[in-house]
């Protein structure tokens, strides 16, 4: 009975070996987990004052990566993540000059899928090896933005090969739930198969519309229990982080704010609340702001989930069956916090679908507290654009120290190599060269050599870091050289201080548009000139070829008389009560305002000189908006209104020079 009882247990430490052996040998589980438009200090972890306990506790119990670089876009970042290519280099769309990461996954044993938004496979279709990427599922749409109540917007959804209205999403949907829902089906289908899983979380929060649950919003702005988190307004809450993100380590000691632009308003200013519907006010934006923080919460919520399925699958109390140590989890945005237009319906809450409105947007000023400590937003190639958290838990491999802060340079195209050699895997020879290096020597805390080279191309800006030296555009300004060791806010431009330096890196650009063929496309390489452009002047409309002053634009003349030019003959009529207007600054007082009709002067003409424009005060912050089809404009035979223009996001501001 003795000997038979040792046997027994001989057998069982047998088994119990082999198990063990068989989890070590086991390739990881891998879970990607990408939000949208995220800024890169809105997780508390990097310096937010939105609590994100969950995304957190991946940090505190894995590593923080502060210098990772992202592309200034939703689509052309998740094709580099896709290929390991840069967008243009890679084809753009669907990639064609490269191969997708999914189907070199599920060449190695893995199952493989994708939950959420894609943007960047447009004719991704799941059932088919030529459509599908290498996916084995895909919940989710295709596009750029939803309400993430109601799944409408320029979207087309998808489940499995089916694709299907949004209005056949269930009654009680809502986004980053169900996202979170399928993500585990799929996890949990490959756990029950034993084999390993490649997991893209593709969430559209905290993209805009801003839409979140009242729960999760009523923590940043409940009026009844005096809860108002944004009330101080950006200004003072960018402070706050950086105070935050220094004492935390994420940002060095003498680390500067650099000065806010022309395009963002002073919150010490604005109306607390106001019925004119092109103002922008307080009240509003500290709960359009609130909305934003309740997408992220309810986000960080979900991220919990999954770290809680994947701790114990069966869900039986027991977590001997956990996959959480032998799954690396990374988390990041996908670029930089993003500007939107104002909206305007006073009465919206953003949890009601009786009375939504257009849905809630963020404005510059929000974007610059998202990208504390940063300038620049979404689309440009500042390093508020391209700078995202980036965040690793892996306990089985991760081989760096809990809670550390790691500082060397990744590239969202190192993604691609660092899965692939994970997997152990082939990149195949046919396809154009990976763009990356695999960062697992970094994960593994072995030898480990940074790359600093990193290109943001998107057809509103450009730019291109070589080691410590940055060269940066917007729309058509002129090359801006920065040193980002010295100065990794970029407050100081050293374009004439270092010229050799300045032509080594406009050399290097100019090298690689060519390389990959975009050298003489006007659209991705727009050529430069002389003026630098505030951000916002692309935003002038696109019935407009010119206005002047330009949309934010500064140091403007104090005799300047405003001007447009539009790209058809114009007219003044059936417009009347539709006018354009001034206003300085925190008055609510309108200081010029016109409303033609088909007497006035410029009937039929192209351009618009308003000779009565006042003289304006020197150093001074003013704003123009109008109301829709206060002009209208000849395009292809018919004469077309032209679109209001309000105190938002998409405004017409300027400031005026100081002499």
């Amino acid at each position: 009975m003795i000997e038979m009882n040792v046997k027994i247990k001989l057998f069982l430490t047998f088994i119990l070996c082999t198990q063990l052996l068989s989890s070590q040998n086991k390739k990881p589980n891998i879970i990607l987990i990408v939000a949208d438009d995220l800024g890169y200090s809105d997780v508390s972890s990097f310096g937010g004052e939105i609590p994100t306990p969950n995304i957190d506790n991946l940090a505190e119990n894995g590593a923080r990566f502060i210098k990772f670089y992202v592309s200034p876009m939703c689509v052309t970042s998740r094709v580099a993540i896709l290929s390991g290519i840069e967008f243009i280099a890679a084809g753009k769309g669907s990639f064609p000059k490269g191969e997708s990461i999914a189907k070199l996954m599920r060449e190695e044993g893995y199952t493989t899928n994708l939950v959420g938004k894609n943007h960047g496979m447009g004719n991704l279709k799941i059932g088919n090896k030529k459509t599908d990427f290498g996916f084995d599922h895909f919940f989710g749409f295709t596009g750029g933005q939803i309400n993430s109540f109601t799944g409408k917007g320029n979207a087309k959804w998808q489940n499995d090969g089916k694709i299907f209205p949004n209005t056949d999403l269930p009654k009680d949907f809502y986004a980053t739930n169900n996202f979170t829902d399928y993500a585990i089906k799929y996890m949990d289908e490959a756990i029950k198969k034993d084999k390993p899983f490649f997991s893209m979380v593709s969430y559209n929060a905290p993209h805009s519309p801003l839409d979140a649950p009242e729960k999760n919003v009523r923590k940043f702005y409940d009026p009844k229990k005096g809860i108002n988190v944004y009330k101080k307004g950006w200004i003072e809450l960018r402070k706050e982080r950086l105070a935050r993100m220094k004492k935390m380590g994420i940002v060095d000691k003498d680390t500067q704010l650099p000065k806010l632009g022309v395009e963002i308003p002073d919150w010490d200013l604005l109306p607390e609340k106001s019925s004119k519907y092109w103002e922008i006010q307080k009240d509003f934006e500290a709960l359009s702001r609130s909305a934003y923080a309740g997408m992220v919460d309810n986000m960080d919520e979900n991220i919990g989930r999954i770290t809680a399925f994947l701790k114990d699958p069966n869900q039986d109390g027991n977590t001997n069956d956990s996959q959480l140590e032998n799954t690396i989890i990374i988390f990041i945005s996908d670029n930089g916090g993003c500007y939107a237009g104002l909206h305007t319906n006073r009465n919206a809450l953003p949890w009601s679908p009786q009375n939504r409105g257009a849905g809630f947007t963020t404005n510059y000023g929000w974007a610059a507290l998202s990208n504390t400590p940063f300038s620049s937003y979404k689309h440009g190639s500042g390093e508020g654009a391209i700078r995202s958290p980036m965040i690793v838990h892996w306990p089985e491999g991760l081989k760096l120290k809990k809670n550390s802060i790691n500082k060397q340079m990744i590239r969202i195209w190192d993604l691609f190599p660092t899965f692939l050699e994970l997997a152990g895997g082939k990149y195949p020879n046919d396809k154009k060269e990976l763009m990356g290096k695999s960062m697992l020597p970094l994960l593994k805390n072995e030898k480990f050599q940074e790359e600093k080279f990193f290109v943001s191309a998107f057809y509103r800006s450009k730019g291109i870091i070589k080691g410590d030296w940055k060269l940066v555009s917007f729309f058509d300004s002129p090359f801006e050289l920065y040193n980002l060791k010295n100065d990794p806010t970029e407050t100081e431009n050293v374009h004439k201080k270092h010229q050799t330096k300045y032509k080594e890196l406009l050399n290097s650009w100019n090298d690689y548009t060519q390389k990959h063929g975009f050298n003489n496309d006007k659209l991705w390489n727009m050529p430069t000139g002389d003026k630098k452009r505030g951000f916002g002047y692309d935003r002038v409309k696109n019935m407009m070829v010119k206005a002047s002053p330009e949309f934010m634009e500064d140091n403007v003349c104090i005799n300047q008389k405003l001007t447009f030019t539009f790209n058809g003959k114009v007219t003044f009529a059936n417009t009347n009560g539709r006018k354009i207007r001034l206003q300085k600054y925190g008055s609510q007082e309108i200081l010029w305002s016109k409303d033609l009709d088909i007497n006035s002067d410029f009937e039929g003409e192209k351009e618009i000189v308003f000779k009565d424009f006042p003289t304006l005060e020197s150093n001074t912050h003013y704003y123009i908006t109008w109301d829709a089809g206060w002009v209208k404009i000849k395009q292809k035979g018919k004469m077309k209104p032209i679109q209001p223009v309000r105190e938002s996001a998409f405004a017409y501001r300027f400031r005026t020079s100081s002499k």
